[in-house]
């Protein structure tokens, strides 16, 4: 049983190491980093990330230049209330009390000043830029995301926060001055326009882009005007704060990779489940709820009774899911799963029909990605033709069970 499990264990690990990078940013989730942040400012910690003027002294005095974003990080450890140090303290400090989406880092943002109000500044901003691994490919269509979070310090809660791509030219002569002004000459393609206020939850903002082929370049912020911002007044604070986590820029159309099929014995370790990509627009569940138990590209888990985990990822709308069973066997289950040593499924991928060999005398059932059974019959023959054509296309799971014996086996069933 060890010898099993300890080959299912390294391939999934074989897997993870092979799949191609789908996310073009580079440190997507703010994870690496070269120094821990102990002051606001210092986004330049935060390894690929840095204020959209690279031609500013980033040793400045604190709030200089007026563009530079803050990095947040569990890793501070400083908890001096009411001086600079506590306010990128995860995950409470006096501008928010936040946890990030996932992992231990975050941004955070000046998005809005009201040149009226009691700040006493002009309408300035923080420009957050990063790197792409490389360049996009000229024609294809990409799916940029980001998440947001308000800070409880806002007296303003904001629409128009958004990401531009770019081959760098928004950053070409800037100096602290220019880049604390709205950048009103660029249009973000992932925008909100509507106001994000929830200082809870992270909000998701999504766009489409069809790449010229030289975008190495991702900005975040707010481009418009204070003028052209809808807002909702919150307290007499004049500014507005945001929290960004979770970068992404994946081509449309990929698919999610939830990994092979896991087994663990009853008080075993946890087995790691998908794959080790930050900051992709994703959700785990358990097949049959709806509530999420993770949004990181990998997921440890150690369940009690054999679980099917779902993986969904969100590309401009247009979701995709992925399905991965964690057996847990008890003893004899080497003999459990010879019954089925056999079994073949196929096509797989189908586009409506299904041969079902070496399954006489067993239960085929088939769930949908909520765990509804939407196909039940009884295996008759040896080679048996199952007909799907009437369910939607999608990421099904089988079940094969053994009347006789109650033995169960499961089968991931993809419907084009």
């Amino acid at each position: 049983m060890s010898r099993l499990i300890f080959f299912a264990l390294l391939f999934t690990c074989a897997c993870l190491k092979i799949q191609a990078q789908v996310n073009y940013v580079l440190n997507p989730s703010f994870e690496e980093y070269t120094k821990c942040p102990y002051v606001l400012d210092q986004i330049k910690y935060a390894l690929h990330w840095t204020p959209i003027d690279s031609i500013g002294d980033p040793d400045r005095p604190l709030y200089q230049p007026l563009c530079t974003p803050d990095y947040c990080n569990t890793c501070d450890t400083t908890h001096i209330s009411g001086s600079p140090e506590f306010d990128v303290n995860v995950p409470g400090n006096e501008y928010f009390y936040q946890y990030p989406r996932t992992g231990n880092g975050m941004a955070q943002i000046r998005t809005l000043v009201d040149p009226s109000g009691p700040i006493g500044l002009p309408d300035v901003r923080d420009y957050l830029q990063g790197r792409l691994y490389k360049p996009l490919t000229a024609g294809k269509n990409y799916c940029v995301t980001f998440y947001v979070s308000l800070c409880e310090i806002s007296g303003y809660a904001i629409n128009g926060i958004g990401a531009y791509i770019d081959d760098g030219s928004i950053d070409i002569g800037q100096d602290s001055a220019g880049c604390a002004s709205p950048q009103t000459a660029y249009s973000p393609q992932a925008v909100t326009m509507t106001i994000v206020s929830d200082t809870m939850d992270w909000v998701q903002i999504q766009g489409l882009v069809t790449a010229s082929g030289n975008e190495t370049f991702i900005t975040i912020g707010n481009f418009s005007d204070y003028a052209h911002t809808d807002k909702i007044l919150r307290t007499v604070n004049g500014g507005s704060f945001y929290l960004i986590d979770d970068v992404s820029v994946v081509e449309f159309g990929t698919k999610p990779i939830a990994g092979p099929d896991a087994f663990v014995s009853p008080g075993s370790d946890s087995v790691t489940i998908g794959s080790s990509e930050e900051g992709l627009p994703l959700t785990w569940t358990i097949l049959g709820s709806a509530v999420p138990i993770g949004h990181m590209g990998s997921l440890k888990v150690h369940p009690d009774t054999t679980t099917t985990y779902v993986l969904f990822l969100d590309i401009c709308d247009v979701g995709g899911t992925d399905t991965v069973t964690v057996w847990v066997a008890p003893a004899g289950v080497g003999n459990t799963q010879m019954q089925f040593a056999n079994l073949q499924i196929f096509p797989n991928p189908t586009t409506g029909n299904l041969s079902v060999e070496h399954a006489k005398g067993f239960q085929l059932s088939i769930y949908d990605v909520i765990g509804k059974e939407v196909y039940t019959s009884s295996i008759t023959s040896e080679k048996a033709q199952i007909n799907i054509n009437d369910l939607p296309g999608g990421v099904y799971t089988g079940q094969i069970i053994d009347s006789k014996t109650g033995a169960q086996v499961m089968r991931k069933i993809v419907k084009e």
